[in-house]
């Protein structure tokens, strides 16, 4: 491909309102062109890239017995109905639209409905287990901020992969098989190394932990909670804790109550009671499936609802309105403490509270809060504690006693264990080698391909641009003629058909461009290597190679080339 004929230019300066680095890499190599937030269209190199992103994951979902097809975008109500997902109030992120006649549909955010519907027809025997077909395909999600350029989007492009098995045992098989193709994937992206299977949550219908895979980045969203010299990492919000020990009180005062209006926050609540931030205690009232239940963890922690919903078992959560909490406090919002609780409201109290002294608590009173609680003289010590804190910096593994390391990570992929919640729902069943109905056990896998050219963009990039691996890179050769000299341009042609002879794909710079410009559309472009054919080479005999890795340049040889090019 000649630069002259491309279909896009390089731009010297990135939108201005384009903030993440990826997406201002890619926009002014003219990767992508961006639409509207969270919406990126792929250009022509951009496309080359996702492709070849795509085939990495489709020649290794295929070697693990992956089947491919393709859903439809459009999709209708009444399946997702029957799983209780197709009402917004369950599910936030739906694009919806209608037909002519009124009828409603959704715009495909996930499909394990749609494919439970498909598969029916064709998995009625044990003999038809385990199944799995993937698609690779754009997705649609309502997100209320799309952000970080490719990393969080309204639409993209996913691959998702579902697996129907007979039994958990097979399952897990399948499972574990999918997992090693997804490190695999990784590995030959090039990210392997930074790349960790977390355990993360796994929803409201398995006891059991999902796995997300997360690469390490200083621009991820999610922190990540490593147990030192072991494989064992966790996203925050399901990762054990143990707080670190303060030191407490030994004198035990007399409790007093406090009259504070208008304090705003546990650090100015603390300066008012003049106590520190670790003896004073967050009460709040959250509904769970149905009771009122005072949750309460120390003030400089925050609440895991995922890590309560876990610890109680439960399958609904929600923070009680103003109303509730007033009925049920006697005070408004900011104010519920532990004293004094209507005898039907449960208590769920983290294992941080438990070693206070002279602790603070709401007074259930407005502008009240109680100084210097103790347990069991002021208020009953719970028979039991729980690990329902979000954990941070700090915390402690609780079954190693290790100190966690903490990191900011990128999820490029999640797989999820979905149980029977799909199959049941969609009347999906199979027969065994007795003739008896049995449930299908369904796992779910995701791996985000659009992510990961943010992610690969942000992480294989220096001062100058791009730094593409060979794997994904749109070229692998970037010829630079410098000069319109026939003998030059000859010269340049001839390489490009040598180099395609050899199975090397070229983007050939044959602009009139200053020759400082092409130096630098090369390096912005992030073409793993770059060959200068100028009227200086030509009388060498010789090629100007570099790579994109190095600064530095050797005069080659025609068998030179061929060397690393084909290696």
């Amino acid at each position: 491909m000649k630069v002259s004929q491309l279909f896009t230019k390089t731009l010297k300066q990135a939108p201005a309102d384009e903030v993440a680095k990826n997406a201002q890499l890619l926009l002014r190599a003219g990767y992508v062109h961006k639409e509207l937030a969270g919406v990126y269209a792929y250009l022509p190199l951009g496309l080359r890239v996702v492709e070849n992103i795509k085939q990495i994951v489709r020649e290794e979902m295929d070697a693990i017995g992956g089947q491919e097809l393709l859903m439809s975008t459009l999709q209708p109500s009444d399946i997702w109905q029957k799983t209780n997902r197709w009402d917004d109030s369950a599910v936030d992120n739906w694009f919806k639209t209608k037909l002519f006649n009124g009828t409603e549909l959704g715009v495909g955010l996930t499909h394990e409905e749609p494919i439970v519907d498909a598969a029916i027809p064709y998995v009625s025997s044990y003999k038809d287990l385990p199944k799995m077909v993937y698609q690779i395909g754009a997705k649609f999600r309502n997100e209320k901020r799309a952000k970080s350029g490719m990393l969080r989007g309204r639409e993209f492009i996913m691959k998702d992969m579902y697996s129907f098995a007979r039994d958990q045992k097979q399952h897990e098989e399948v499972y574990e098989r999918i997992a090693a193709a997804y490190h695999r994937i990784y590995e030959r992206l090039g990210i392997g190394e930074k790349t960790f299977r977390v355990k993360a949550d796994g929803g409201i219908f398995t006891k059991r932990y999902s796995d997300e895979f997360q690469t390490i980045s200083p621009v991820g969203e999610d922190t990540i909670f490593h147990i030192p010299d072991t494989e064992d990492y966790y996203n925050r919000e399901v990762a054990p804790a143990q707080a670190p020990e303060h030191e407490m009180p030994t004198e035990l005062l007399p409790m007093e109550e406090c009259r504070a209006p208008g304090v705003v926050g546990v650090e100015q609540l603390a300066k008012v009671l003049d106590i520190p931030v670790a003896r004073t205690v967050k009460t709040m009232l959250y509904v769970i499936d149905g009771v009122v239940t005072a949750v309460a963890v120390r003030g400089d922690y925050a609440v895991s609802e995922v890590k309560l919903r876990m610890a109680l078992g439960a399958s609904s959560i929600a923070l009680a309105d103003a109303e509730t909490v007033k009925r049920t406090t006697g005070a408004e919002l900011g104010f519920a403490g532990l004293i004094g609780l209507p005898d039907d409201v449960r208590r769920v109290v983290d294992d941080s509270v438990a070693p206070l002294t002279n602790f603070e608590l709401g007074a259930n009173k407005t502008d009240f809060h109680n100084k210097n609680v103790n347990w069991d003289r002021d208020v009953p010590r719970p028979e039991r504690f729980y690990d329902i804190k979000e954990a941070q910096a700090g915390d402690i593994h609780p079954a190693s006693g290790q100190v966690y390391e903490v990191v900011k990570a990128v999820e490029v992929g999640n797989i999820f264990p979905l149980e029977t919640k799909y199959t049941d729902a969609l009347d999906m069943f199979y027969a065994d080698e007795q003739g008896e109905r049995q449930q299908i056990i369904m796992g779910s896998y995701g791996l985000g391909v659009s992510r990961l050219l943010g992610v690969l963009a942000e992480h294989f990039s220096d001062e100058r641009g791009l730094v593409w691996p060979e794997a994904i890179a749109p070229y692998r050769l970037y010829i630079v003629q410098i000069g319109a000299d026939e003998k030059v341009v000859a010269e340049a042609e001839k390489l490009c058909e040598i180099a395609q002879s050899w199975g090397v794909s070229v983007l050939y710079d044959d602009t009139d461009k200053r020759p400082g410009e092409k130096f630098a559309d090369a390096d912005l472009l992030g073409i793993p290597h770059r060959v200068v054919v100028s009227t200086k080479t030509v009388e060498a005999g010789k090629y100007e190679y570099k790579a994109r890795t190095s600064d530095e340049s050797e005069l080659a040889s025609i068998d030179r080339l061929k060397s690393i090019l084909t290696h």
